[in-house]
């Protein structure tokens, strides 16, 4: 949440966050059999997965460089993780959120916790902007592109991810839109390629953890 934590406006930070994440190990230890390492905000049973995106690296030295690049050594975030529920791709919120804390705390990020329960507060603090950083997921209702990444940021001016903040909100916004409305299933699927490398490599709105 940009609007939350300025320093999260800077793509290194973002990009430094992402690194210091061992998702590879969270997914081996802390996810149900066949969950992959994510490298885009969509599972490729979807058309529109963009097949040419790598994960991101594991690496903790690049993260330390990054954050020092853009100035946040020793950042605060402000972290949050859900009680009193299970899903699918998080079947443990508190043991999945140890392992990434852990995992931010050593590129020398001071992670401030933050808990509610499920329905009893922590969706409206989400969605109220109360949260630096929180553990969110999608199940999709149906086999569509603009289902997950529409769902997320097709609507800018109301998205759990603050894109309304970057320079570059109402583009991506405005690109789903577009992409969605294309008839020919082709042009689509390729539409949405195109987007997803776009959210990776250039905006990186949020960081997806793993596909369930």
């Amino acid at each position: 949440n940009p609007e939350a934590n300025p320093k999260l406006k800077d793509l290194k930070v973002r990009q430094a966050l992402y690194h210091a994440l061992n998702r590879e190990q969270l997914v081996q230890t802390q996810l149900p059999e066949g969950a992959t390492v994510a490298t885009q905000f969509m599972p490729d049973t979807v058309s529109g997965y963009n097949t040419d995106l790598q994960p991101y690296s594991y690496d903790v030295e690049e993260a330390k460089r990054l954050l020092k690049e853009a100035g946040a050594e020793g950042m605060e975030l402000t972290f949050a993780y859900p009680t009193e529920v299970s899903r699918p791709y998080m079947p443990d919120p508190q043991k999945i959120y140890e392992a990434l804390r852990t995992d931010l705390e050593a590129i020398g990020v001071k992670v401030n916790v933050k808990t509610a329960s499920w329905n009893g507060g922590y969706l409206d603090n989400v969605t109220a902007g109360r949260y630096d950083a929180y553990i969110l997921g999608w199940t999709g209702d149906y086999d569509s592109p603009f289902n997950f990444v529409g769902t997320f940021f097709g609507n800018l001016k109301e998205n759990d991810f603050g894109t309304e903040a970057y320079p570059w909100g109402k583009q991506l916004s405005d690109d789903l839109k577009a992409a969605d409305a294309v008839v020919d299933d082709d042009e689509r699927a390729a539409a949405f390629e195109e987007i997803n490398q776009q959210i990776m490599e250039d905006y990186l709105p949020g960081l997806p953890i793993s596909h369930s």
